[in-house]
Parts: C-alpha cells; structure tokens; sequence
C-alpha cells in the first residue's frame, strides 16, 4: 500500500520540468517573442521601453522612483554620486486589497501619490518647505515603475493593456498610468515631475549597470522573479517590424523590449499543466490569462502547494496530519499559503524539520502536535517539485530572450543578467535550478552557460526607476 511519502514523491513527480521539456517551452517562446516583434499581440507583447542605453556608473544627481510591483508599493530617492556608488532613501507601503480590485482608478493613484507625498514629508521636508516659498526650485524627476502591461509611446507615457497579480480595475484599461499618476500628484501640489515609465526589470537592469565597475560587461538582460515575473533584453531595431509608436533616436540600433513573459503560453500547448495548475487557474481573477506567470511567481507556488498538499491529506475521512480534521484547518481556504513556505522548505535540512513543521502548522491552522516529521517530509517534497520546476522555467525563459536577442553570437561573446525578486532572493538555489535549464537550450548548452552571469540587484526596480528618470531629465536636485 502506498504511504504518504510514496504519495508525496507521486505527487511532486507530476512537476518534474525535463530538459526535453524545456527544449519545448524555449522553441514556443522564441516563436511568441519573435511574433511580438512583428505585431501587437495579446500574449508576449514586447512593449518597446524607449531605453536604448544604460548607466556607466559615472551619472550624478537626485530623483525619486516609485514602484507598483503587486502587493507592495516601495517609493525612494536615490542620490547618485559618479562613482558606481548611491545612498538610497526607501520605505514600503502594503497595498490595501480594496484598491486593488475595484471599478476607479482614483483610489489606486491617490495612494500612490499619498505615498510620495508622506515620503518627502519624512525624508526630504526641506524642499518642499523650499517650493513653497520659490517658484524657481526645480522639480524632482520621479521614476514610475509600473509592474503591469503598459504599451509605450514615449519615455514617459504608457497605455495599460491588461492587469496582472490579482489587481482588477477597468477604469484604468486604456489610459496613461504617468498622466493618471502626475494628476494626483498635482492635486497635493508636489514638485514633482514624472520623466520616466520604467519597467520593472528595465529597471534592475539600469540599477545593476550602474552599480557595476566601469570596465564590467553592462547587463542587457533583466528578469523579476517575485510576486509576479517578467523579463526584458536588449533588441536589434532593424528586427522590429512592427510600428514603433513614438520617438526613437536616429542613432540607436537597439532598445530594450519588455517582453510580458508572464502571458506566455496562454493556450497550452507547451506549458506543463498539473490537476494543480488547472485548479488555481480557474480560482483565480483572470483564469486563462498569464499562464506562465501561475507556474513561476511568488503570488501562485503557495497556492499550488496548498492545493497539492490538501490532495496528498485527503480519504475517506476527511482527515489529514495523524488524524486531525482538514475541514478545521485552512488546507481548505484558497490563497491561505504564500511563496515563503517553499523557500522554507527547501531550506530546512534539520533532524526533524522542526522549523518547517512550526511553518505547516501556523500556515495551515493545525495543532502542531498533529505535524509529524512524516507530514513535514512529504511536504518538503511537494513543494521541491513545485520551486525546482518554477525555476527551471524561469531559466528556460531568461536562456530563450538571450538567444532571441543573440547576445551570445559574437564569438566569446558575454552576457550579463540583471535580476531581481523574492524567489531569486529568498528561494535556496533557484540560479543553480535556472542554469540547470540554460543549458538544456541547444544554442545556449553547457558552454554558453558558462558566458552567462547572473546578478542579483535588491530593490532593483525602484532604484533604477530614479537612475532613469535622472538620465532623462538631466538630474533634478533635491
């Protein structure tokens, strides 16, 4: 008869991610990637980002960045000081669930701006003493990070497309976040002036290349793989063919695309699909949207585990973990795990995963006497199966762009990775599990693994929101 933990090695088994799988997913999203150069498409929509260069190190000055990244909203002000080094000023604000699904943008913008405005009260209460009082002191340039869809026009102007991460508000489909953003801002009469829409991870991107020496490979690719998941690499112009719709400087042969990885796939055919998967797609805010996002993001893996775990605890009975009634517990509320219980577990190598049974218990409101080392181990391996696969694809995801982009071409060519977000940060050996994937790509293999280096920039995003907006506006001091 099969035992829990020949059920729990079951169970994980139906998340293995093969190297013939990978080959699979990377031949589909080169195609996606490729479609998206040549025509606005719903899936990978390869948004043009207007960057066509990064730091160097050397820039100096002041600006804000603001980052709408999911559940969180970080806002900072970084000081650049030309020497690859800054001090950066930074808080973080929960965003209330009310505002994030709701009919108006009002709410969501408003908090925003309440935000920025508490900021500067706290951290820089001197210039806005200053304005005030002179017309004439300039403007702080702010950098919007803005972790959704938003087809670019222009540096600084985005019309979103589609919400992602759980956020829900028609109003704002179809308008410019910036001028949504900067409307709010004037109604509090802040001096502050949005100069740059940055993607997220354009935005670890240009926060790595500053912080980098001056005589190291610049990075020219960016991946965020935290409560949701995206990428963005540096792209040969005379590759799009679809209508850039904005300005592009005469002189530059590449940009930056922001591919929208988290939608590719959207029909299935390559993705592995799990009674799991196909259970949380259909619990979600948009079931049948961003498919590959629900495989690899922090907002989905501890909803999978749940999922899987109930099944493993599941008889006749209704009974689970020695015995104690799962119907008490909250294995039967969706969305009552997050992402850190499979970091936890992955970490927690302890005689009697005694950290890990404390985590079970609080998590999913059982007695912690009911927690057996047994239950422990059966859930480690779950949630293995469930972060080595997310890993794996999110390997298979940063190998493919890098192929698209043909960044490994040019003989001993290199390739810098900018990266950022709580799995890469958090997750025990995440990289090793991508790498794993890398080189299970043909054009990539062993030997070009080895060219690829992989950078972990914390808070990438919102500090190369402010190193962005300084390079476009000529750096505001504050």
């Amino acid at each position: 008869m099969e035992d829990e933990l020949d059920r729990a090695r079951r169970l994980a088994k139906t998340f293995e991610l093969s190297h013939e799988d990978v080959q699979r997913c990377s031949k589909a999203f080169i195609g996606e990637l490729r479609l998206g150069l040549k025509q606005r498409t719903p899936s990978m929509c390869q948004i043009p980002t207007f960057v066509t260069r990064v730091a160097g190190g050397q820039e100096k000055g002041v600006a804000l960045g603001v980052d709408l990244g999911g559940t969180n909203l970080r806002v900072c002000s970084v000081a650049l000081h030309g020497d690859t080094t800054s001090t950066v000023l930074q808080w973080q604000l929960p965003v209330p669930p009310s505002i994030m699904v709701c009919d108006k943008a009002e709410p969501l913008f408003a908090f925003i701006a309440n935000g920025v405005h508490d900021f500067l009260k706290t951290y820089h209460q001197s210039h806005l003493d200053a304005t005030t009082h002179d017309a004439n002191i300039p403007y702080i340039s702010l950098g919007f990070t803005f972790s959704f869809p938003a087809y670019q026009t222009a540096l600084k102007s985005g019309v979103l497309l589609r919400w992602t991460k759980g956020f829900s508000i028609p109003e704002a489909l179809g308008q410019d976040v910036c001028a949504l953003l900067q409307d709010r801002l004037d109604a509090l009469q802040l001096p502050v002036k949005v100069t740059a829409l940055v993607n997220d991870a354009v935005g670890t991107i240009m926060a790595r290349a500053y912080q980098l020496p001056p005589l190291h490979i610049r990075p020219t690719v960016g991946a965020i793989f935290g409560t949701g998941t995206n990428g963005a690499y540096l792209q040969a112009l005379d590759e799009v063919t679809k209508p850039i719709e904005g300005h592009v400087k005469g002189s530059s042969q590449s940009m930056f695309m922001s591919t929208e990885w988290g939608s590719f796939d959207n029909k299935l055919t390559v993705l592995p699909v799990t009674i799991y998967d196909a259970e949380l797609d259909k619990s979600s805010v948009n079931p049948g949207d961003q498919m590959f996002e629900k495989r690899v993001s922090g907002m989905f893996l501890g909803e999978l585990l749940r999922l899987a775990v109930l099944d493993l605890c599941q008889n006749d009975t209704g009974q689970g973990f020695n015995g104690f009634p799962i119907m008490e517990t909250t294995l039967t509320k969706r969305w009552s795990a997050d992402s850190s219980i499979l970091s936890l577990a992955e970490a927690d190598n302890s005689i009697g995963l005694l950290e890990l049974r404390h985590r079970i218990s609080h998590t999913f409101e059982i007695p912690e006497e009911h927690v057996t080392p047994t239950d422990a181990q059966a859930v480690k391996l779950i949630a293995q199966g469930i972060g080595i696969r997310a890993a794996r694809l999110a390997g298979m995801a940063v190998g493919s762009v890098i192929v698209q982009g043909g960044l490994l071409d040019k003989g001993d060519s290199r390739v810098d990775v900018a990266v950022d977000g709580s799995l890469i940060e958090h997750y025990p050996g995440f990289e090793t599990h991508m790498r794993g994937a890398l080189k299970a790509i043909d054009k990539i293999s062993d030997v070009g693994e080895r060219h690829i280096s992989i950078g972990h920039t914390k808070h990438g995003s919102s500090v190369g929101a402010a190193v962005i907006a300084l390079m476009a506006s000529g750096g505001s001091q504050i």
